[in-house]
């Protein structure tokens, strides 16, 4: 049995249908509210008391179905990765952004076995958008398979940067040469507050590029599986070399797009 078998019996034994319920039904049942408190959270950040009934609600309605598995969330279970089945979910991506009234904000989930994603969900609530992808077998956006395509240059496409990294701050300075130098090459460049709407939009190909700097699980995980599934090209450029911790993810919808963006940041 191949790595891809592995993965695939792992997840055959799953109901993919009770996550999505899960995600679907902790939207419906604590975002729809018209009050909550906001708290700081470090440092130009900020967070909810939504934020964490939403991550209270969705491991106890997972672990009630797959007690055996361990959990690690954003807000309240920092657990250490290990190979053993794990769930990891960011209740509130882009919480900046729901408070705002901003639609740009999602849930993201992906399931974690020897320590990779072999299944991920993002649903994207306000836009009515549920991505799903399981390794090997491609990804959907409300069920309908996501085909990137291939004949379309930098010059035609959106490029988005996460938000300048609160795990990863030593990246800021690159990150502003990055947007600098890649201004005049790319149809715009945007920050939407969101790795679930980031991923999610390359993804689907609304947007052409994604780049990211950020270290934490809960904002990687699920996107990165998403993206690779949906048929992306995806590279990581060491940031020691640019006088950086950790990585800069670069994600895009083709080869000649990525091979484009990477040129233009590894001579900066």
């Amino acid at each position: 049995m191949n790595m891809n078998d592995e993965h695939l019996k792992t997840i055959s034994d799953l109901d993919r249908a009770y996550v999505k319920e899960v995600l679907i039904e902790a939207v419906a049942s604590v975002l729809r509210v018209s009050e909550f408190d906001v708290t700081s959270k470090g440092k130009q950040d900020i967070v909810t008391n939504l934020d964490f009934e939403m991550e209270r609600l969705i491991k106890k309605r997972l672990l009630d179905r797959f007690p055996n598995d361990r959990f690690i969330g954003e807000e309240e279970n920092h657990e250490t990765l290990g190979n053993g089945r794990t769930w990891v979910c960011d209740p509130i991506d882009g919480t900046l952004n729901f408070t705002q009234n901003i639609p740009y904000y999602g849930v993201q989930l992906a399931l974690m076995v020897h320590a990779r994603p072999v299944m991920s969900m993002i649903y994207l609530p306000e836009l009515g958008e549920l991505y799903e992808a399981t390794k090997g077998c491609g990804a959907t956006l409300g069920g309908k398979k996501l085909v990137t395509p291939g004949e379309v240059n930098l010059e035609r496409v959106v490029v988005t940067f996460g938000d300048f990294s609160k795990s990863n701050p030593s990246s800021r300075g690159f990150q502003i040469k990055a947007m600098e130098a890649l201004l005049g090459k790319a149809m715009r460049i945007r920050i939407q507050g969101a790795s679930s709407v980031d991923f999610a939009f390359v993804s689907a190909a609304k947007n052409g590029c994604h780049i990211i700097f950020s270290k934490n699980l809960w904002e990687m995980a699920p996107g990165t599986m998403l993206a690779e599934e949906s048929g992306c090209k995806l590279h990581r450029i060491s940031g020691e070399k640019h006088g950086f911790e950790g990585e800069a993810l670069i994600v895009a919808i083709n080869v000649s797009i990525l091979n484009e963006v990477v040129s233009i940041l590894e001579a900066l």
